[in-house]
Parts: structure tokens; sequence; C-alpha cells
């Protein structure tokens, strides 16, 4: 079923379409990113005349690209190995012409920011004629803006939008048995949950996924294997904390063990017999999903011990809440961790792929903007049991995104509303939800614009129910920006999956198996 839709989904041939408007052929102009900015200018001054700078914000950021966001913090952790000393030099004093230069610098500055407050794209600088000039004798593509990127973004959001619609759409795909089949799995796993929430059932976040990987299906492991699993691995964590002094009423043993447990060997006695637990390990072979979204899912951590910064934390939470250890989950950009409190009440962040202890100032410090963020109450910031719980419906409907695209809205629309009030004043609660809010704000415009036959971009302005949309999704891009979370750096993106390609190609050399169900007890 799986294997089909994505067949269908990626299958192009330019005689299926031939007879369809194509708007997006204005998208792949040069210069479409140039004129998209118009409507937007145009709506702005003259809807917006009384927009002033807010004096709160930070000015040097709206000049300058603001500081990248790592999209893992493992990648850091794991790539860097020594920062490089900057040599001191002896300070020189300025010439009378150079302080008249700082000062032009200075008005041109305030002239782009005025220029960036009410809308307009200040002209690039000499430094940036510059860098274009030196990336074009390179052979280097020109560098983006900010905004040039998000437009680009939203390019291939609408790109994916239309093709994804017109396979489906083509194919009857809806009317199958199959996915009828499918959905009922799907609305299934949404109303065990809702169950949960609404405490008409027992609130687990062990169920919660396993319901919610189910519904996708083929996993490595059916529902009764997922528990004995489980069972085995909370079981052998207090057998170890016994035999090595530890009492199991005491809150930061438990959490010792569960740590212990998930990176390191260990070894017990039972019935005389020695026997052991090898580590959890990261899995560099397709990390993001990209390929198989199985290897996003829990099931396949638990499954053959190999997982990633998704995987991990919500193991620790799974044997934390077999245990009976209170324990929650934290957001970074593209990346979850676990925060618990010690005995002191303290509270503890803890890595679980590389089983470090890194206070909050790692994060704010190693990823500038997270202080936006985190005002905005979106990193570094604990989730209870029933906000991870909430938090699998946005996994749920992209899984079912993943699956069968969009449909009619209705399944993926019902999740957010039932998780969302879960997160109040959090509009923006993780990527999962970005994901879905991004392809139903473009999936609306791209029907808009179908249905009208719009083949020019410009031609949106005469409906005011297309341009309405496109407003919606521009202006959702914008909002999300603004909450300090920033898009990864494609050299430093391209950097990171050159890393998991090379350690991935280590794992296969040295023919280490992380995708098939095996387990991790040893003799």
């Amino acid at each position: 079923m799986k294997q089909n839709f994505n067949h269908i989904r990626h299958k192009r041939t330019t005689d299926q379409h031939a007879a369809r408007p194509n708007v997006f052929l204005f998208f792949a102009h040069p210069h479409f990113l140039k004129t998209i900015l118009l409507p937007t200018h145009i709506w702005h001054i003259w809807f917006c005349p009384t927009a002033q700078a807010d004096p709160s914000q930070n000015q040097k950021s709206q000049i300058f690209p603001r500081s990248v966001l790592l999209l893992c913090i493992l990648t850091s952790l794991f790539s860097i190995d020594s920062f490089a000393q900057i040599p001191m030099q002896a300070p020189t004093v300025p010439s009378l012409s150079e302080t008249r230069q700082q000062q032009q610098l200075r008005i041109e500055q305030q002239n782009r920011q005025l220029m960036q407050q009410f809308g307009h794209t200040p002209p690039p600088t000499q430094a940036d004629i510059q860098a274009a000039q030196q990336r074009q004798l390179q052979g280097k593509p020109p560098e983006l803006t900010p905004r040039m990127k998000m437009e680009k973004e939203m390019v291939e959001i609408l790109k994916e939008s239309q093709n994804s619609n017109s396979a489906t759409n083509e194919k009857d795909y809806y009317n199958s048995a199959d996915f009828k089949n499918d959905l009922s799995n799907y609305i299934k796993a949404k109303d065990i949950i809702k169950a949960m929430l609404n405490n008409q059932q027992n609130l687990s976040i062990k169920d919660a996924f396993y319901f919610s990987e189910a519904a996708f299906g083929s996993l490595h492991l059916n529902n009764q294997e997922y528990n004995n699993t489980i069972k085995s691995n909370t079981d052998f964590i207090k057998h170890w904390l016994k035999e090595n002094g530890y009492n199991l009423t005491d809150q930061e043993a438990l959490h010792f063990g569960i740590q212990k447990f998930m990176s390191d060997t260990l070894y017990i006695t039972v019935d005389g017999k020695k026997q052991g637990h090898i580590p959890y390990y990261y899995d560099y072979i397709d990390a993001l999903s990209g390929k198989d979204r199985r290897n996003y899912f829990v099931t396949k951590t638990i499954a053959t011990g190999s997982g990633q910064c998704h995987t991990f934390p919500i193991t620790y939470l799974i044997l934390a809440e077999a245990l009976g250890v209170e324990a929650n989950l934290a957001y970074n950009p593209m990346h979850s961790f676990i925060r618990f409190k010690n005995n002191a009440e303290t509270v503890i962040n803890y890595e679980t792929t590389v089983d470090k202890f890194l206070p909050n100032s790692f994060y704010i410090e190693t990823l500038p903007v997270m202080a936006e963020a985190q005002r905005n109450s979106l990193y570094v910031t604990e989730l209870n049991k029933k906000q991870v719980v909430a938090s699998v419906l946005f996994d749920l409907a992209v899984n079912f995104i993943k699956e069968h695209w969009l449909h009619d809205k209705t399944f993926v629309s019902e999740c957010i509303s039932i998780a969302e009030p879960y997160f109040p004043n959090q509009g923006f609660i993780n990527t999962a939800n970005n994901y879905l809010h991004k392809r139903l704000y473009a999936d609306d415009f791209n029907n808009k614009i179908q249905e009208k036959g719009i083949k020019d971009f410009n031609d949106i302005q005469k409906y005011s129910d297309v341009f309405q949309a496109y407003k919606n999704y521009y202006g959702y891009m914008e909002s999300v920006s603004k909450l300090g979370i920033q898009d990864f750096p494609e050299a430093e993106y391209l950097r990171m999956l050159s890393y998991y390609d090379q350690k991935g190609k280590l794992q296969t050399a040295q023919k280490i198996n992380s995708k098939s169900k095996k387990s991790l007890f040893i003799n």
C-alpha cells in the first residue's frame, strides 16, 4: 500500500499534466523571488500605513542575517573537536577618515533598518556585491537572503502540494478500499489518544506512540512484543540497581539506572548465571527518516537498539513511565532531550544521544537566537506527560501526510485542533506542528490557484480569496521566523548530511545492522 502510493506520488510525466494550467512555470522564473515581494509590499503600505518599528526589537537583527540554529545538538557534540584560538592584535587608533567612514556606515545602516521595518528589501551593500561576484567566480550559486530562503521554501511546498494532489486525484486514490481501510486505522489511533487526553482512558506515553506508529504500519514489533521488551528492559534496570545497592524508591537512582541502561554495557546475575545488556547506539543511516519513516519511530529503536535524537528521549520517557519516575521532554531546534528533577529539586537537562548533562546556558550560547525562541516558551521548556501525549497527534498527522498526503484535510485538522489547546500561547511547539501548518496553508493557496486557472502570479490580486490565501501562507511563514526559529544554513545542512553519510558508510562497512529486530541482551 505504502509502496504503491509512494510510486504514484513520485511519478512525474509531462504528458499527464499537459492539459493543466501549470501555475508553477512562473515560480521557476529567475525573477520570481523579486516578483513575489511586490504584492506583499503593496498590501503592507496600503493596508498597514501606521506600522511602526517595535522599539523593543533588536535593531541589529533587522540588518544582518540572524544567528544560525544547529539542526541537531548531536551534530555539534560529535563533530566539533576543538576551537581555534584567535590571535590578539595590538589596538590601533582610528584615523579621521576611518571615523567618517564609520559614521557613513552607521547612516547607511539606519537607512537599511528603516527600509526593512516598512517591508522593503534594502539594496545590496558593496560587501554583498563583492561576495556575490566572488561566489560567481567560484561557480557557486548566489547566497540567498533570509526572506528569499523563506520564499524558496514556499515555492517548493507549493510544488509538492500540486504534484501530490495531481497524483492522488488522477489515480482516484482516495476512493480505493486500501485507503479507506488505512484511514480507519489512523482514526482509531487519534480516538485512543483523544480518550487519553480526556481522562477516558489511561494516560500512557508508551501506548500513545505505539498506536500512532501502528497506524502507519509495517512496524518492527507487534503490540505484545513491544510491551514484553519494555517489561524486560525495566526488570533488568531494577535488578541492576538492587545488585549495586541502590534504593528503588530513590527517584534519582531510577534515572541513573535508565541512563546506564541506555549508554553502557551492564551485567546482572540471574539464577547464578550472568546476563548482560549492551547499550543503544546512534543510527546514522537515514537518520532524518527521509527514506524510511520508520527510522523516526520509537518501536524501531526498542526493537533494534538503534535510533536518533527523537527516538532516544521517547525511549527514556517510556522506561521512566514503566519505572514510575517522572521525566519530561524538552525541545530544541530539530532535536529533543530529557529534563528531570534530581533529589535536590534541581532541573537537569540530559542528552540521551551522547549521555551528557548540559546546562541551559549551553543551548543559549551554542544557539544564539534561542534566547528569542525561549522567550516564546519554545525551547528548553519541559512538556508534562499530557503534553507529550498531545504532541503525538502532530506526529500522527505527519505520518498520515507522508503516507496519504492531505486528503480532504479533515483528519489533519482534527489532530491539530485536539492537540493545540494543550499548548496555550505556543503556536509553534515542535517541527511536526510547523510542518502541518505550512502544508495546510500551501495547499489552500494552491487549490485556489487551480480553481481560478491562474497562470501568472500577478493575477492573484484580481481574486480577493486567492490573495487572502497567499497572505495567510506568507504571514504564517513570517510569524514562525519572528518566534526566533531560523533555517539551518544550507552549507551546514549539507555538511551534517555528509557527516551522517560518512558515519552510515562506516556502519555498513562494519556490517552493523541497525534496521533489523534483535535483542540487546547478552549472556
